[in-house]
């Protein structure tokens, strides 16, 4: 009976986590919007968990980690990426983030993010590219990069009105302060979609796609090759997609 019960033990600890072997499990701390932006996050309290969260759960599922969520204002939570005080940002761009002297390192693809141009439908056109709006105002993020209409704001070919965030852009396009906004694909659709404003929103074509990756401080780099792996399964067996596919 003692050999059985330490082979029970033993087989129990090895099929637990198939990746947590590559390295010791560990507790990251992952960084969360303050504001719902869904459906990639809600606010805390809300009891949809959103896309990253549910992303995360199946991820540590196979790593055999933990993870702590941190929700601080945008700008500061880049601030303490870069010094170290949170481990991980879960959705970027090297783009995005190429103003930064830190070498963070990036996981593999996991999904894509399109940026597109939302109207208010009173004012929409069609835009194939940004000289054909040479002149007039777009609504963005404060702080956010836009690597196609970035250099028409910096000289003034077309002008930026930035707010704090993707719901303030919402909230002046339907009340006709702005004509257009860049805005993330998916947030615009479920907007959309749950707050019934077909037909005062359009979606425009999109005007940037990007590879979207899991973003680790290099003093965590060890646990890049376990959470590649995790992704991989992930995307081989459908859980990714069914994971988008809860919020379209």
């Amino acid at each position: 009976m003692k050999f059985l019960a330490i082979w029970l033990i033993t087989a129990i600890f090895m099929t637990a986590s198939p990746f947590a072997q590559i390295g010791t499990a560990e507790n990251f701390r992952v960084m969360l919007q303050v504001e719902s932006f869904p459906p990639y996050s809600f606010e805390k309290g809300d009891s949809r968990t959103g896309i990253i969260k549910d992303l995360f759960t199946a991820l540590v599922k196979e790593t055999g980690d933990t993870i702590e969520y941190v929700r601080v204002p945008f700008k500061r939570a880049l601030y303490q990426f870069d010094t170290g005080k949170i481990d991980i940002e879960p959705m970027s761009n090297p783009i995005w983030r190429q103003s930064s002297s830190l070498k963070a390192i990036y996981s593999i693809p996991f999904a894509v993010s399109e940026e597109i141009l939302l109207f208010n439908a009173g004012k929409y056109v069609q835009v194939n590219s940004p000289e054909e709006l040479l002149g007039r105002t777009i609504g963005v993020v404060s702080g956010y990069y836009y690597p196609v209409y970035t250099p028409y704001f910096a000289d003034e070919r077309i002008n930026p009105h930035p707010l704090r965030s993707e719901n303030k852009l919402i909230q002046l396009l339907l009340a006709g302060r702005l004509g257009q906004a860049l805005m993330n694909k998916d947030f615009a659709q479920y907007q959309i979609k749950t707050q019934h404003l077909t037909g005062k929103l359009i979606v425009g074509k999109p005007c940037s796609i990007l590879d979207m990756m899991i973003r680790f401080h290099p003093s965590i780099k060890n646990v890049v090759l376990r959470f590649n792996k995790a992704i991989q399964k992930l995307l081989n067996d459908g859980t990714i997609e069914q994971i988008y596919d809860r919020y379209r």
